[in-house]
């Protein structure tokens, strides 16, 4: 009786402990730990599961506080961190590029840790890799904010409420008398409908046309082939074309290159000496010439004598008349 009792009571504890090794989620298997900073995990706690696609690879072992604190660079971190132990054999599932957040199992179900095991081609994550979670929203944040909004709503509405009546009132009115004046002006919007209709009718009309004759038609194709075979002429001339302009410009800059030689200029300058030295002889020749003119005018000299002195002149004309009548005399004097 003893031994039964004994061995009743040895396999009650078993049972015991089984049952808590199940319902609590312990595992004998070796773990690796992970370190996720959140800004909020919302409510999970310490002893959650830790799932890929469902399925769970570890629990939640710690959850620290650590407002306040900085970095080695001097920045602020994330105030919650969560401490994973996830079985060894899943380390092969999680790579460096895994994101890591809250997700509820079901409608009401318990929270956990989420895990999205990253790229296949990324290295894996090492133990005691630090990583950042992606915080879950927050529903009593969202519901204490839209609280907050139709509240401040309902007050504006209560407070505004008269001025929103005149503007309803406003609005009413302003329909009403639109709705008189459509009424009143029925005839001639309707006679406006029909012309803006004959307007966008004659306008297609007139389109269709200048399409017709302008693009489509026998002139602009006759027009295009004219210039088309245009096109073709000079480009069937431009290359010889081209090569006698070079040819030109050649030749133009041998010449350019002649005039400009230093033994050009200084004939150029030679020619220019010569020419300013003639313009000043003949420039004294003129002055001369306007001098002898003006002794000649003056009655001066043998040629001013007989060019102004009306006398000499009319002896003179009475000598070639004598002459004339009596030729003998240049033969014969008395």
């Amino acid at each position: 009786m003893e031994m039964k009792v004994g061995a009743l009571i040895l396999a009650s504890v078993v049972l015991l402990v089984a049952f808590v090794i199940v319902m609590g989620g312990l595992s004998l298997q070796p773990t690796y730990r992970i370190l996720v900073d959140f800004d909020n995990p919302g409510g999970l706690q310490s002893g959650a599961p830790v799932r890929i696609a469902g399925a769970r690879v570890g629990r939640i072992t710690a959850i620290e506080f650590r407002g306040g604190q900085k970095d080695k660079q001097g920045k602020a971190v994330k105030p919650i961190r969560v401490i994973a132990a996830i079985d060894a054999e899943h380390q092969k599932a999680i790579h460096d590029d895994a994101l890591f957040f809250v997700a509820v199992q079901g409608l009401l179900g318990e929270m956990h840790l989420a895990i999205d095991p990253g790229s296949a081609e990324r290295p894996l994550l090492k133990d005691g890799a630090v990583v950042t979670g992606i915080s879950p929203p927050r529903l009593d944040q969202l519901l204490g904010e839209s609280y907050e909004l139709l509240h401040r709503t309902y007050l504006g509405l209560v407070r505004n409420e008269q001025k929103i009546a005149e503007t309803f009132d406003g609005l009413h009115k302003t329909l009403r008398v639109t709705g008189t004046l459509l009424e009143k002006h029925e005839s001639d919007i309707s006679s406006l409908v029909v012309r803006f209709d004959r307007i966008a009718t004659e306008t297609e009309e007139t389109l269709a046309a200048a399409r017709e004759q302008y693009v489509d038609g026998e002139r602009i194709n006759r027009i295009m082939g004219r210039v088309d075979r245009i096109t073709a002429t000079v480009d069937e001339h431009l290359d010889p074309l081209l090569t006698d302009t070079r040819s030109v410009l050649a030749d133009t800059k041998v010449l350019t290159d002649f005039l400009a030689a230093d033994e050009q200029l200084q004939t150029y300058r030679t020619l220019s000496a010569g020419s300013r030295q003639l313009l000043v002889t003949a420039e004294a020749a003129a002055q001369d010439a306007r001098a002898i003119v003006a002794h000649v005018k003056a009655g001066q000299g043998t040629a001013g004598a007989l060019i102004m002195d009306e006398a000499l002149y009319d002896d003179l004309q009475e000598l070639v008349r004598d002459l004339k009548t009596n030729p003998w005399k240049i033969l014969w004097k008395q």
